[in-house]
């Protein structure tokens, strides 16, 4: 693949793209108190419905630790004159997305549609915001799906980890127990108790109802007051007061059904309401960096993989983690003495200037992407609302680009320190419990097609039973390069923003040679360690530079800022085309790979994936190929070159 050709084909991708705005905002409150915000944006002929009550975690009576999540499930089962059956048919015929999570001070429910199907979201939304049944014989049929969910989540072992350290480090506050909630409450709870919950919460003084997409604003405000407006406001209870306790530093250990072994520091921060709390997302993007000194034990071969991060931000406190992936064998006590020191440096010299801009550039930006998609800025508009009690989103970057470095160097110093800290190990052991697949919280799938004949109110099925197409969108460019390379363009003037996203057609069950099984994994790992124009951390300071994200491989993708776009696909092509593959990181990262490897294979989730594989396919198919800490040692750094010469092909590829 030349690089002149790759450039010159992405480069058509920034022609006759002007910078476009986010869309018109329309704010009202109603007489009932409920706060509306309305989001324009013409992207896609979709609107996002998404409905926060000002209730959570938090709120919840003493020892029903699961009450709002229990009644944000009830909801689906049935609201004032529609039936649970009839809610599940009129999603199920909408078609779109529907789902809900409850968090530690908001319940949100939210659904992305086609825009001409507003009025049937706001009717049921309506509906539930006026009652919910919350009858005894509906909670007993779903008291088992929300426990089958509890169970789920409790047996993931990150978040067993954030469970244990929550209890840690906020003890004696609501912030101590999650959400989510235990069988024994939900075997103690009573419809009428939920009903008494809905009461004193679920009211229009008490949300903020945000609605975002391809819509006409005075035209959708004159709908929602016509259906939320007859809704009586309420006088809501005192809300449990936050009163936090000196952390008491611990340690513990917690089995884990995963493939490799976690080692966390966990420390608290200021909260949401913090006038520090964007001085807290920078540090921890700055002790994040992948050129900062905790990222640096990954090449070391110290760690697989090391990461900073906000595990859980709450109005009082939040709490921040280094976390280092270490083989399931490994002894992970000299690399949590690298974490401590490496961290207690940073908190006692100050962190490097140039990274505090960087995560400043890149926080900016990454407010940008997230008007590039209706329900991300529903969300985004939501949680800065609901969550965090801003007045937009905007809110937070304007405070982020007031960070300056002596106040990042003053959180790592007052915060980041031994004395409160928690340390936790999480430690592959042969339970036989597979790795749960679909992560732990978060939203939930709710509905479900009903299995009989509903009949639907009027307002629903006549709207039902007329379907319309959406309106044509502008078609693509889509042509074949001379060299067989494929690009496609699509242009959307709604932000000043551009993603690029390429893939190579590629087998590796099929294409990687006789004993060399494991060359593609080790391959897709090599291009991080930059090109052979610019080294790991030179390459990444350019990303910095132009706070772009950017992968290389066999899926490769760039997003970046539209005034920056040129300098972008530069580096993306010389990452694809002129990988450095470095023989030094080619050391590093082969007796990782292939421990890490070794503990895959005994690893329950691979296990009986591959035993299926097995019994389905005949013994010599691709299919049952694997990789080996045999086959990866004996790789060479020829054989990856090689690879790369053989697979990154023109003709196999294709860029949007």
């Amino acid at each position: 693949m030349a690089a002149v050709s790759f450039l010159a084909a992405v480069l058509l991708l920034a022609q006759g793209r002007p910078a476009g705005q986010s869309g018109d905002v329309t704010r009202a409150t109603l007489d009932n108190g409920l706060r509306v915000v309305i989001l324009r944006n013409p992207l896609a002929p979709v609107v996002t419905v998404e409905q926060n009550y000002l209730v959570g975690g938090n709120e919840t009576p003493q020892g029903f630790p699961g009450m709002a999540h229990a009644q944000e499930h009830m909801a689906f089962r049935g609201c004032a004159e529609l039936t649970g059956d009839q809610i599940s048919a009129i999603f199920a015929q909408l078609g779109g997305f529907g789902n809900a999570d409850t968090q530690q001070n908001i319940t949100q429910y939210y659904t992305t549609l086609p825009a001409g199907d507003l009025d049937i979201a706001l009717r049921v939304d309506a509906a539930c915001m006026q009652d919910i049944q919350d009858s005894q014989g509906e909670w007993a049929q779903e008291k088992g799906a929300i426990e089958q969910e509890v169970a789920r989540d409790l047996s993931n072992p990150t978040y067993k980890f954030i469970t244990r350290a929550n209890e840690d480090m906020f003890s004696g506050t609501p912030y101590s127990h999650d959400p989510l909630g235990t069988k024994d409450s939900f075997d103690a709870t009573s419809g009428e108790m939920l009903k008494n919950f809905y009461k004193a919460w679920y009211a229009p003084n008490n949300a903020i109802l945000v609605i975002a997409g391809d819509v006409e604003p005075n035209a959708v405000l004159a709908k929602v007051k016509e259906y939320y407006g007859k809704i009586e406001r309420k006088a809501l209870p005192p809300r449990p007061q936050v009163t936090l306790s000196p952390v008491k530093s611990e340690s513990f250990m917690l089995d884990s059904n995963l493939p490799y072994l976690l080692a966390f520091i966990a420390y608290r921060m200021p909260g949401t309401d913090s006038t520090d709390f964007a001085a807290v997302h920078i540090l921890s993007d700055v002790l994040a960096s992948q050129r900062g000194n905790l990222y640096e034990l990954v090449p070391q071969g110290k760690a697989l993989e090391a990461e900073f991060g906000l595990a859980e931000a709450y109005p009082k406190a939040s709490m921040a983690y280094s976390v280092a992936v270490l083989p399931a064998a490994a002894d992970a006590a000299p690399v949590i003495q690298d974490m401590r020191k490496i961290i207690a440096d940073y908190a006692a010299k100050g962190v490097p200037a140039d990274l505090v801009e960087a995560a400043k550039r890149r926080e900016i930006a990454a407010a940008e992407f997230r008007r590039d998609s209706i329900p991300g800025l529903a969300e985004a508009w939501s949680d800065a609302l609901a969550a965090e009690g801003r007045n937009s989103p905007d809110d937070d970057v304007e405070a982020m680009k007031r960070v300056t470095v002596e106040d990042v160097n003053r959180l790592a110093k007052t915060y980041l320190v031994d004395q409160g800290s928690i340390t936790a190990q999480l430690k592959p052991s042969p339970s036989g419990e597979p790795v749960a697949s679909n992560g732990f919280g978060g939203g939930e799938q709710l509905t479900s097609a009903p299995t009989k004949a509903v009949e639907l109110p009027s307002w629903a099925s006549s709207r039902l039973l007329t379907l319309e197409l959406p309106l044509a969108q502008p078609a693509a460019t889509d042509v074949t390069l001379p060299n067989g390379l494929r690009l496609i363009v699509r242009t959307v003037k709604v932000t000043p923003t551009v993603t690029v996203v390429g893939n190579v057609r590629h087998d590796p069950q099929m294409e990687t040679p006789s004993g060399r099984d494991g060359v593609a994994r080790v391959l897709e790992n090599l291009f991080s360690y930059g090109t052979k124009n610019l080294d790991r951390l030179a390459f990444q300071k350019a990303l910095d530079d132009i706070a772009a994200e950017e992968s290389a491989g066999f899926e490769f993708s760039l997003q970046v800022l539209k005034q920056d776009f040129t300098r972008g696909v530069q580096l993306l092509a010389d990452n694809e085309l002129n990988p450095a593959l470095p023989n030094q990181a080619f050391n590093v990262l082969k007796p990782q790979t292939a421990q890490f490897v070794a503990g895959q294979l005994r690893s329950p989730g691979y296990r009986a994936g591959h035993a299926l594989n097995t019994a389905l396919f005949p013994a010599k198919d691709p299919v049952l190929r694997q990789a080996t800490p045999e086959t990866i040692a004996s790789l060479t750094i020829d054989d990856i070159r090689q690879y790369y010469a053989k697979t990154i092909r023109p003709d196999l590829t294709t860029i949007v």
